[in-house]
């Protein structure tokens, strides 16, 4: 799985991304035309590690 996340206001101009890859997911944050900053967490199995991404997701789009 994969999901990108633009946010511009303003002088704000930043991205938000989260990879799954097996039981692992990496997100990657920071503005807009830089490498940004990732972090990566593991779990004990692939299913754990999407119900975690898609509640990241859910509150990244639910804070705009």
């Amino acid at each position: 799985m994969f999901k990108h996340l633009k946010f511009i206001d303003g002088t704000s101009d930043k991205f938000w991304e989260i990879q799954t890859n097996g039981a692992t997911h990496t997100v990657t944050y920071g503005r807009n035309g830089t490498a940004g900053q990732s972090k990566s967490k593991t779990f004990d199995n692939e299913e754990t590690c999407i119900q975690d991404a898609e509640k990241l997701i859910k509150e990244k789009t639910k804070k705009g």
